[in-house]
């Protein structure tokens, strides 16, 4: 075993849109990891269908898709003391993912296929023992064509 208790998931998704193709709501929207500065969702929303960080917010279309991700996630460091009795930080949990994803696949000229990599590390933070925060943070780089074409970074505070 690589590392003692993390784990490997292999996350895939597709779609059809019978829409007419120009249209914007026959379409599927694809891009950035989805989190928001301060937030109340999932902190690890880079796995949802709709997101491909390394690209912009819905800046990859289509009326089909065939999407991928490949997401390891390491076993979390617990801290001993990090932090003070009433902010105290007990653990560090980090990812890595790979993801891969086309658009319409049925015309080649409109054809899209591009490719991510990314990390994101996330700190449960408690607040007076009884408010639980957690801090995010995250990286991607985006490829098409072999080519690298943007990167994103990603802070966000979560409300639990």
């Amino acid at each position: 075993m690589l590392l003692p208790h993390s784990s490997i998931w292999l996350r895939t998704a597709g779609g059809f849109a019978p829409g007419d193709r120009e249209e914007p709501f026959a379409n599927f929207y694809f891009g950035g990891f989805g989190n928001n500065y301060i937030d109340r969702k999932e902190p690890k929303r880079y796995r949802e269908v709709e997101s491909f960080p390394g690209f912009e917010l819905n800046e990859i279309g289509g009326t089909n898709f065939v999407k991928g991700l490949i997401d390891w996630n390491l076993a979390p460091l617990r801290f001993r003391r990090l932090g003070t009795s009433a902010l105290y930080a007990p653990w560090l949990r980090t990812s890595l993912f790979a993801g891969g994803l086309s658009t319409n696949m049925d015309l080649p000229s409109l054809r899209r296929t591009v490719f991510d990599v990314g990390i994101q590390s996330d700190l449960q933070i408690q607040l007076l023992t009884q408010y639980k925060l957690m801090l995010s943070g995250g990286y991607a780089r985006g490829f098409e064509d072999g080519q690298r074409t943007s990167d994103e970074w990603m802070v966000s505070l979560k409300v639990l």
